[in-house]
């Protein structure tokens, strides 16, 4: 056990964009591509989602004195916010977590044999929310009375079915996801997009149906024709990073601080989706090379990979920046215990994907991403106890004395075993 633990322990440590490299490089050997050849293109995909990462963190700290100005402002914020970082890391702490991992991995290749999938789930880091779902299970059924033995089966079969749930929306979701996002050969397989994905849609079959808002259009296009270089990105964000600072009262060396890196951040992260999708597209053509020879010139094989990829989205970025004062402000409704202070970096993957079924209309992307910080921050605060219960069981941490949540665990079939298990007093 203690060796598992190591090993856990160390992948963590690696993080997503170390890790992802070198799987990509023994999928590229498995696909037939060189040595070399595979490995450079890893480090690509490794570039592009470290470049991410680090572009996401210098937000998050640009926008520091801001997140400090409105937490300042409430004192009913009684959960610390971990992050999806500290959730992935609860989930892999589970004594079966890696267990998990070549059990997807060889069901994943069964089922694109049996043409039950096109999708090949190669992000075998954000598992986790498989491995999320599982170890919720495994611990809600012991709390009922299950054995230990009984409570790894029940947790053995949550993660299978959520892996094959995964694999097919993103079957689903591919066609909308290609044409989009401009992003051939590839779907996503996070299931925290799906979650997004669907409230995305209801709201915007709904404004859809709405007269006069169903002729509005405000894409990223629209700004640009209408407003010139006024419109473009960079500008926009630069002038809503002054709005934010003048709101919370910075000074100037502060405001201009913040608001040129704000502007920078939006600009340079569709650059680092461009070099990830560089070192994507060579496994992609030769994956589906290999699966056109087994199953047919008729069936095509999607690389399932991060919802990172859509941050290439200009209307989705563009809409981040209006988001963030939205997204702090949410945080004091009724009934949020949390101030969403490691949860604000990922507000840019939330408007790129609320980007979809808007087809790039700035209006219903905001409105939707609102809606879905509504329903994020009250299920994160609402499951705050029993993710606590769960972080103190994995050794994530060693006592009760305050209460944790975290990005991911709003997710449908963590919030489905919440419910299950509250309905029937477990915790």
């Amino acid at each position: 056990m203690q060796i598992i633990n190591s090993i856990i322990q160390f992948i963590m440590d690696l993080g997503g964009a170390i890790f992802l490299p070198f799987m990509i490089t023994i999928l590229g050997l498995f696909f037939k591509i060189k040595f070399f050849d595979s490995f450079r293109n890893g480090l690509r995909i490794g570039a592009g989602f470290l470049g991410i990462t680090v572009i996401l963190e210098m937000l998050c700290s640009c926008l520091n004195p801001a997140v400090e100005f409105y937490s300042g402002m409430g004192s009913g914020f009684t959960v610390i916010d971990i992050g999806w970082e500290g959730i992935a890391a609860i989930a892999w702490s589970t004594p079966f977590a890696l267990i998990i991992v070549p059990i997807c991995l060889v069901l994943n290749y069964f089922l694109i044999r049996l043409r039950f999938t096109k999708t090949m789930d190669v992000d075998v880091w954000n598992y986790f929310h498989v491995i999320l779902g599982a170890a919720m299970a495994y611990y809600v059924a012991q709390l009922a009375g299950l054995s230990a033995s009984a409570a790894v089966i029940v947790a053995m079969l949550v993660a299978v079915g959520t892996f094959v749930i995964i694999l097919k929306m993103a079957d689903w979701i591919a066609p909308y996801w290609q044409k989009h996002y401009h992003l051939p050969g590839t779907t996503c397989c996070n299931n925290d997009a799906f979650q997004i994905w669907a409230i995305d849609y209801v709201v915007c079959w709904i404004m859809d149906r709405i007269p006069v808002i169903n002729k509005i259009n405000l894409n990223a296009k629209w700004f640009s024709d209408k407003f010139g270089s006024l419109g473009e990105t960079s500008v926009l964000t630069f002038f809503v990073g002054i709005l934010i600072s003048m709101i919370t009262r910075q000074d100037l060396g502060t405001m201009l601080t913040m608001s040129v890196t704000l502007s920078a951040a939006i600009v340079i992260l569709p650059r680092m989706v461009s070099l990830l999708m560089e070192g994507l597209n060579p496994i992609s053509n030769a994956a589906r090379k290999i699966f056109k020879q087994k199953l047919g010139d008729g069936y095509d094989i999607y690389i399932g990979m991060d919802e990172a990829l859509c941050l290439g989205d200009e209307s989705g970025i563009q809409c981040a920046a209006i988001m963030i004062p939205i997204g702090l402000a949410v945080a004091f409704l009724p009934g949020v215990n949390f101030f969403p202070i490691a949860s604000l970096g990922s507000m840019v993957y939330t408007t790129c994907m609320c980007s979809l079924f808007a087809r790039g209309d700035i209006l219903k992307t905001v409105i939707a991403s609102t809606v879905n910080c509504i329903y994020s921050y009250q299920i994160l605060s609402w499951m705050a106890p029993l993710v606590t219960k769960l972080a103190v069981n994995t050794g994530y941490i060693t006592n009760t004395a305050g209460m944790v949540t975290g990005s991911s665990v709003e997710e449908f079939h963590c919030l489905i075993i919440a419910l299950v298990s509250k309905l029937f007093g477990v915790w």
